[in-house]
């Protein structure tokens, strides 16, 4: 095991321990919104917060909180699967006025 293995091993245990991988895989969403749901939606939505396991999501308008409504177990797989975790469970998309 080298320098490198045993830090990473060090790293992942207390991230375990510390219970910080959900806080990690949030902040993640936040971080990397355009890359998990691709430019168009990044562009007309935001993540605003993740609690419970419910993400709630703002949209430029009603039209794409509607589409967003309607792809949305989509969008909650294309999360977990970036994640590779099981973070989000729902969404609640809102249309804000700009």
């Amino acid at each position: 095991m080298t320098g490198v293995d045993k830090l990473s091993n060090i790293i992942e245990n207390y991230i375990n321990e510390k219970k910080l991988k959900s806080k990690l895989n949030s902040s993640k969403i936040f971080n990397y919104w355009e890359e998990i749901v691709g430019k168009e939606i990044a562009k007309n939505s935001k993540p605003e917060k993740l609690k419970n396991k419910v993400l709630y999501i703002s949209t430029v308008n009603p039209i794409w909180a509607s589409e967003l409504n309607l792809m949305s177990q989509n969008i909650i797989n294309k999360i977990n699967d970036y994640l590779k975790d099981d973070t989000v469970g729902a969404l609640r998309i809102k249309s804000v006025l700009q």
